[in-house]
Formats: C-alpha cells, structure tokens, sequence
C-alpha cells in the first residue's frame, strides 16, 4: 500500500459467528458449518434426552432459576465426546456452577454424537449448547431449543445501518491507496454490558498500521448496545463484520 485517496467503505450485513471465542487447544479443531448437526436429531433432540437424562437420574434443579452456562465440547473423529474447557467462558462457570456441574454430569450419558466430515474425512468438531437448567427440568416442554435475543444498538430502529455508517466515519485511512480491491473481516464481541471488546481482524491486509487503523475506528463508534439474552439473561454475542474495499479510481 502507499500513499492514498480516501475511499469508500462498503460494509456488507453483520452476520452472526458466534456467542463465544475458541479455546485454544493442541490440535487442530473446526466448528460444524451451518446445516451440520453435531448431535443426531439436531438442538432438539439434543435438549430432550438431557432433560430425560436428568430425570432418569434423579438429578437436582438449580437453586438459582436464571443460571445459564455455554457447555463446549469436542466431539472426536470416533464419535465419541469430551468436555472443552474454555479459559475465556471460566468466568460463566464460576457464576453457573449448577448449570455448569449439570452440564458436565449429563454429558457422560449421551451417545448420539456425529463427527464433524470435511471433504469426505473426518474431524474433530467442537459444539456447543446453552445450559439453562430451569427449562430442563419440570417446565421442560416438547420441541424446547434455546433462542436467543440478538444484540441490538440502544434507541436505533434503523440499528446496523446506522453502526455501519458511523464506523464509516470512524476509519481513518489518509496516507494509504491500493491498487486493487480487497476484502477484509472484523470480529467483534458485544459483551453482557452491551459494551464492544475483542476487536480483531479475521485477515491481516498486510499492513500493520492499516490493519491498527480499521480497528480504532471500529473501537471508537461509542453507540450503546443491548446485549444479547437468552431466558432473559445477558450473554456475550459475537459479530463478524466483512469489509470490501473498492477499485480505486
């Protein structure tokens, strides 16, 4: 990159990632892309047999009615399932030690588990579920999956079009030009307080100083947000947001 002419950011819709960060673990691991299910019969087939599983062994609800905690695991290449233990999610469980406990406990029971193909081979895929005991135990319902409440910027109807503009104002890229148009990816999170953190860059541009500059802008849109809920309790939401920029003129 050298020296520039200032042009136009088109930012395409934020998309959901995810609600949490990856752990960083010795092997490779990859996340099951949208339509594949980790677990045979999909989230709802998932949430009855814990709930099954909970009943069958007599185990105790938690005293706390609004715990909630984000069980990760990894399921093997054989099918099997082990628990991932997530250094960033530590604080959820050190709030959630019921839901987290339960988590654990029930997940000795369950076997139906379908490991993770890419290309016809198979991986070791990592999964997720939110545990949110109140609703696995007696007011589990038939057909129940967790749905969540998406973060949302505080007082805007027109919210994401109005965050990706500011953004917009935000970068300040005078000093650079390009001679072709690229594409790059932010990450970012929404965390319980409806604050941004964890701003990364999914593909560095090259340019350290470029790259610094997409992420200020980012950290200095100041909107408030809502954060993301599920059964009504605030949650962490990540964000990735893809950024194309255009020939230049």
């Amino acid at each position: 990159m050298m020296i520039m002419i200032k042009k136009l950011i088109v930012f395409s819709a934020l998309t959901l990632v995810s609600i949490i960060l990856s752990a960083q673990v010795a092997q490779p691991l990859y996340y099951y892309p949208h339509g594949h299910e980790p677990y045979e019969g999909g989230d709802k087939e998932f949430y009855k047999d814990f709930h099954q599983i909970l009943v069958d062994n007599k185990m105790e609800p938690c005293e706390n009615k609004n715990e909630l905690y984000l069980l990760k695991v990894i399921v093997t290449e054989e099918g099997s399932v082990k628990y991932l233990k997530d250094e960033m999610n530590s604080g959820m469980a050190e709030k959630n030690k019921c839901a987290y406990n339960l988590g654990l406990q029930v997940l000795k029971y369950m076997d139906k588990w379908k490991p993770l193909e890419i290309d016809g081979v198979k991986k070791q895929g990592v999964a997720s579920y939110h545990i949110f005991p109140d609703a696995l135990f007696e007011n589990y319902k038939e057909g129940y999956s967790v749905e969540s409440e998406p973060a949302l910027l505080e007082g805007l109807p027109d919210g994401i079009n109005k965050f990706r503009s500011e953004v917009v104002k935000k970068i300040d890229l005078d000093g650079f030009q390009w001679k072709q148009s690229f594409k790059m990816v932010a990450l970012f999170t929404v965390n319980t307080e409806g604050v941004i953190e964890d701003i990364t860059l999914e593909n560095s541009s090259g340019v350290p100083d470029f790259d610094k500059r997409i992420i200020s802008g980012i950290k200095n849109v100041k909107k408030k947000w809502s954060p993301a809920k599920i059964h009504g309790v605030p949650v962490r939401y990540r964000f990735r947001l893809p950024l194309s920029f255009g020939n230049p003129s």
